[in-house]
Formats: C-alpha cells, sequence, structure tokens
C-alpha cells in the first residue's frame, strides 16, 4: 500500500493541454460522448497519511489524466456507505499557470476511508465538457471482518428475543440492538445491549413490543465502520403488518399507514358472510407511498379493507364491532354518561314512555356538562368527545 507521506492531497491529474479546440466535438457530435474523450487512464486506489510515526489513516486516491485545453478544473464527488450526503470538491486551474502546469501532477484533499468501505465516485469538469461524467464504485480493500454469528429464541409470552452470539472478535466488545429495517436504514426501537469481551456467556435478552417482519436484531463489534449481521426472527409474520387503521369522522377519511416496508394492493370490500368480501369498484390502490387514505368514507359494520400481497390476502374491518352509531347513552348510579364521535350541542329532557315507541317529555333536568375530546382518531380509540352529565333533583316535577 502507498503511503502519503507529505502530501497534503491525495487526488492527482496529469495534465496536458492540446492546441486544437477541445470543444470541437461538442458541435459537431449530437450524440453521448465516450468519457474516454475527456479523462484517460482513470484509476482508484487508497494511501496512507500519516502524522508523525504513529497517527496514520487510510485516505483515497484518484488518479486521471486530462486532455482539455479550454477547462477551468475538475470536480471530484464522493459518496460513502454509510454517509447521506455527497462531498465534492473543485480542483481548479488558473489560466495563467496552466502552461506551467501542462504534463505536471495536480493534488487534492484526501478523503478518509475505512478497509471494506464501499466508495461511489463522480468526474466532471468544470465547465462541463458535452455534460460527460466518468463514475465509478470502488470498495476499500481490507481485512475481512467476520461481524459475528447470532442465534436466539422466542418467548412470545413475555414478548422477549434471547440472543446469543459466537464467532465475535476476541479482543473486541460487540453491540446488539433492536430495529425496525425500512429501505437502508434500520430505526432504532431503544432496546439494546453490549457484550464484553471478558463476558463467559456470550448472550443477552431484548425486549419486543409487536413482532412485526421488520423487526430485526443487529449485531456488530466495537470497532470503527465495523460489518454489521442483522437476522429477522418475524419475517414471515405478515399478519402483523395490517392494524393501525384509523379513522377521521369528522373529515371522513379512512387510512392506513404501514409500520414496515411492504408490496401491497389495498382495497374497499364488502363483507359477504365468513367467507368472501366483494371489492368496491375503482378503489383499489397500489401502496407506492407511505400512507394509503380513502375519502368520503360512510361507516358501516360490512365495511373492509382487504390487503393483497404474493403472499396472500387478507381483510381488516374497522367498522365490525357494530353500527358505528352517532351516539350512545349509557346509565350508571351516579347519572348519564354521553359519548359521541361528533360535535354537537345537547339538549336532555326526561320523558315518560308511552307504548313501544313513542316517549312523551316531562320536563328538563338541569345537566352539568363536562367537555372532554380526544386528539386521538384511531379507530381502537373508544371515544373521540365524552360528555359526563351530571343529574341534579328538580324541584318541579309537574
Amino acid at each position: 500500500m502507498e503511503k502519503c507521506l507529505n502530501l497534503n492531497t491525495s487526488t492527482d491529474f496529469n495534465l496536458v493541454f492540446p492546441h486544437t479546440d477541445s470543444f470541437a466535438p461538442c458541435r459537431t457530435q449530437k450524440a453521448g460522448l465516450n468519457t474516454s474523450v475527456v479523462f484517460h487512464n482513470v484509476s482508484l486506489s487508497t494511501v496512507m497519511r500519516c502524522e508523525g510515526k504513529q497517527k496514520c489513516s487510510l485516505h483515497f486516491r484518484v488518479h486521471t489524466a486530462l486532455q482539455l485545453k479550454h477547462i477551468h478544473g475538475v470536480s471530484i464527488c464522493t459518496v460513502t456507505a454509510g454517509m447521506m450526503l455527497e462531498i465534492c470538491r473543485l480542483v481548479s486551474f488558473p489560466r495563467v499557470a496552466r502552461e506551467r502546469l501542462e504534463g505536471q501532477q495536480v493534488q487534492n484533499d484526501c478523503s478518509e476511508v475505512w478497509p471494506g468501505q464501499y466508495v461511489h465516485v463522480t468526474l466532471k469538469t468544470n465547465p462541463s465538457y458535452c455534460g460527460v461524467t466518468w463514475t465509478s464504485t470502488y470498495q476499500v480493500p481490507g481485512e475481512d471482518e467476520d461481524p459475528g454469528r447470532l442465534a436466539y429464541t422466542v418467548d412470545s409470552d413475555r414478548k422477549e428475543l434471547a440472543v446469543s452470539v459466537s464467532d465475535m472478535l476476541e479482543d473486541k466488545d460487540y453491540h446488539l440492538r433492536l430495529c425496525h429495517r425500512k429501505d437502508y436504514t434500520c430505526r432504532d426501537t431503544g432496546a439494546n445491549a453490549l457484550i464484553r469481551k471478558e463476558d463467559v456467556l456470550k448472550n443477552t435478552t431484548l425486549q419486543y413490543s409487536t413482532p412485526l417482519p421488520c423487526l430485526c436484531i443487529e449485531g456488530w463489534s466495537a470497532t470503527s465502520d465495523a460489518p454489521r449481521v442483522q437476522v429477522f426472527p418475524f419475517r414471515d409474520n405478515l399478519e402483523e403488518l395490517w392494524s393501525g387503521i384509523n379513522f377521521d369522522p369528522v373529515e371522513e377519511l379512512l387510512s392506513w399507514e404501514p409500520v414496515c416496508p411492504v408490496v401491497a394492493v389495498i382495497s374497499l370490500c364488502q363483507k359477504q358472510g365468513n367467507d368472501g368480501c366483494d371489492d368496491l369498484a375503482g378503489s383499489s390502490q397500489t401502496l407506492n407511498r407511505e400512507k394509503i387514505t380513502f375519502s368520503t368514507v360512510d361507516p358501516h359494520p360490512q365495511l373492509c379493507m382487504k390487503f393483497t400481497t404474493d403472499s396472500g390476502s387478507w381483510i381488516r374491518c374497522p367498522f365490525a364491532d357494530g353500527n358505528f352509531q352517532a351516539w350512545d347513552l349509557g346509565v350508571d348510579q351516579l347519572g348519564l354518561v354521553l359519548t359521541s364521535r361528533v360535535r354537537a350541542p345537547l339538549s336532555l329532557h326526561v320523558c315518560v314512555k308511552t307504548g313501544t315507541s313513542a316517549c312523551h317529555p316531562e320536563h328538563t333536568l338541569p345537566v352539568h356538562v363536562v367537555n372532554t375530546c380526544l386528539s386521538d382518531t384511531s379507530l381502537h380509540s373508544i371515544l373521540l368527545c365524552k360528555l359526563v352529565i351530571s343529574v341534579y333533583p328538580s324541584c318541579n316535577t309537574s
């Protein structure tokens, strides 16, 4: 491996300035140009940059030859694994120094990397030469580090995962955590543990809340940029994905948001007995975003949502617990409790029932109303608004 001793930079360019008009091909060739017209003999490598004898770190080097006359510089952009941002550097070639720079090597600051890391590189000229760019992906060489092996057992009653680690590095501690995998990230659930290198038993217990298919046990050695191993104990547990249906009675919106990445078609259907559910025409939606919404929904106990994947179909009926009455009245020893999912004015009268359905008002009772509204519109919530009514005796009984 090369050493980048006494060098302030590590991006190198051999410059050759021909005496012809280098931009002429852009006017005569409309099709896309090959990158070799601009960049020649591009090579990617690593160098060791040291400060003194002990403080050394691995850096990334780009080397190329340019044969353009009118460019002012070269842009080098890199994206490394684990980084969310693209880092770009511009190497400028001053006009007054171009003749002096011909055939010389130009260097730019090094980009620090780690063994085994992937680096995506993009080269462009400044100004842009016919829109040509050069791109490549480079894996930094290094010793293959074993991320360890994970084994687990599930205790469904206690909602615990007993995890054991084998083949971990002998001289390093080991991290374990639970996270929800989504695309290229894994969102931490808060359950984590550290296994010390001196521990005789390399195991621990992690608590989980819901056995989701994207729930991941992740482990890695306590070293910089260590490779990670992931296992999914509930990978096939798709049944848990179809919870979280919400209904907003004010906006009449029925919605569902997945907690794990899934490819599915969601539709509304009408439940027919215990077996079938007839799809409602024009209601199918393919999950290509983070939330599915159905508008202008009229609640009905037979109105259901159907979730279809390559593995099968699942039906969830959010209104099946009743007719979803606008009002529900209950009586206890202390008074009346009136619950509602919508806001409305209240008027209460005492009446005497005569016959099968008629109830003739007798008098109005004085009431004390406490209005408590919940902000959660989930169907799992019992109430939207709760009106607690204390009924006091009235002297006027006529």
